[in-house]
């Protein structure tokens, strides 16, 4: 009986949440969804801050691996986009995942954030924003604050992932 509940309540889960919702609303990610990231496409970017407005640690040079490409014209990067961050500076990894589902609809909507580690890749936090007391970047309000200043390409900053680009 138990087993019957769990998968109910997952299926229920992963469904889009809604009357309207179906299973291709909502991409939950979980480790193994980021096991194969170096294998993605890479691009190398360097975030610079000649105005200083960004928070400290921010700003720098950085790695980025996306699991699939946006079709050439779009205008949002799909459900089930992956973008993994190495910053090479520092060695820590940084994800965004868009999940979809309206999930984080008062910041970037529809996009969920990580820290991995490697050797095994698994996340050590996921949400909106890092945990209390940890920070990303120096910013002690998580994610939101930068990403939703880019909400014009789909909250993603990065210049070298510009959806005009694709």
């Amino acid at each position: 009986m138990r087993v019957a509940v769990l998968a109910l309540v997952l299926i229920t889960a992963c469904s889009g949440g809604g009357a309207n919702g179906d299973a291709s609303d909502v991409f939950i990610a979980f480790n193994d969804s980021f096991s194969p990231f170096r294998t993605w496409t890479m691009v190398h970017d360097e975030l610079t801050d000649p105005d200083g407005t960004l928070p400290a640690g921010v700003a720098g040079p950085r790695d980025q691996y996306i699991n699939k490409l946006p079709p050439p014209g779009s205008t949002e990067f799909p459900i089930g986009t992956i973008i993994v961050e190495v910053r090479t500076d520092s060695g820590k990894i940084f994800v965004s995942v868009k999940r979809g589902g309206d999930f984080n609809s008062a910041g970037a909507v529809n996009w969920e954030y990580f820290e991995l580690q490697e050797n095994p890749v698994k996340y050590l936090w996921r949400g909106l924003g890092p945990p209390l007391g940890d920070t990303y970047g120096g910013d002690p309000n998580g994610c939101n604050n930068c990403h939703r200043a880019c909400a014009a390409n789909d909250y993603i900053c990065s210049p070298k992932l510009q959806l005009s680009s694709f």
